[in-house]
Order: C-alpha cells, then sequence, then structure tokens
C-alpha cells in the first residue's frame, strides 16, 4: 500500500489546487473574447469615395461594401478543399455594384490607396486582378484622389458595366 506522509499530501492538495485555479482560469478566458467594436465600417477615403460612387451611380444599382471575395467568386468544394478557398475567403473588395431586384454582381470595385504599392499588396492584387478575370467578373480599379471626376468615373464605371455584360 501506499504511505503518505503529511508533506506529500500537502503537495497532492496543493497541486490540486493549482490545477483548479488554472482550470478554472482557462475556462474562464474561454470565455473573455478579445474583440470590440469598430467605429467606422470604412475609412476615410473609402467613405469619401463611397458618397461619390452613390452621386454617380445615381441609385441605379446597389452597394455593397468591403465584401468577402469569396462571395464574390468562389470554387468547387473539391478545390475549396486544396486551398483555393483559403485564397479567396479571407480577402475583401472594397465595393461592389449590384442589381437591387436580383442581387447580380455586376462591377466589383477597388480602391487602390498608396498601400497597393508594397510588393506584399501587389502579389496580392495580382492575386485577385487574375481570379476575377477567371471568374468572369470584372474588376474596376480606382487610384484614391483627393476630389474625384465624377465624370470620369461615370465613364470608367459605364465601360466597365459594358464589358460585364
Amino acid at each position: 500500500m501506499f504511505d503518505f506522509s503529511p508533506d506529500t499530501i500537502g503537495y497532492v492538495f496543493i497541486g490540486l489546487m493549482i490545477s483548479t485555479i488554472l482550470l478554472l482560469a482557462f475556462a474562464k478566458r474561454k470565455n473573455n473574447y478579445p474583440y470590440f467594436a469598430r467605429e467606422f465600417l470604412l475609412t476615410k477615403a473609402e467613405s469619401k469615395f463611397y458618397k461619390v460612387l452613390k452621386a454617380v451611380t445615381k441609385n441605379k444599382y446597389d452597394i455593397a461594401c468591403k465584401v468577402r471575395l469569396a462571395d464574390i467568386i468562389n470554387c468547387s468544394e473539391l478545390n475549396w478543399r486544396r486551398g483555393y478557398g483559403g485564397q479567396i475567403a479571407c480577402k475583401h473588395i472594397d465595393f461592389v455594384l449590384f442589381d437591387s431586384n436580383t442581387s447580380r454582381i455586376l462591377l466589383a470595385i477597388e480602391l487602390d490607396d498608396r498601400s497597393h504599392d508594397k510588393p506584399a499588396r501587389q502579389k496580392r492584387d495580382k492575386f485577385v486582378n487574375k481570379a476575377m478575370k477567371k471568374a468572369d467578373v470584372v474588376l474596376l480599379r480606382v487610384p484614391v484622389e483627393w476630389g474625384y471626376d465624377m465624370g470620369k468615373l461615370d465613364k470608367e464605371i459605364k465601360v466597365a458595366l459594358h464589358h460585364a455584360k
């Protein structure tokens, strides 16, 4: 049989107490998510462009903001499991024009700021360009500007929409 000295029983008791405290702390930590609300959906540049986009499109189309790429293009379940889905699941497109009656995607718009000059972003942009082209979704890239020429933007959108048909 086991012969426990008072010291051994004390160490076992302390070990059990520490284990219980750690388990309770871990269980409590699992329920404390590290999330917080963002104040705004759009950046200042995106918000400024959104207002111009609304004015240019004159409510002819609905505009969705920050749309997940995987909600615009897709791949088979097999290819999703092969890793192609993961490449589109965590990327977003700034704006999507869609038909309000059918929700048919008409045009994707990416607002390009200075971050698009970075090599990693250029690699991402190249991937997005190729994926959208392969899926036959027209992507219009618009550089961020201090002031937008609404006539020019309207013409670019009309040309892009013509190519989308």
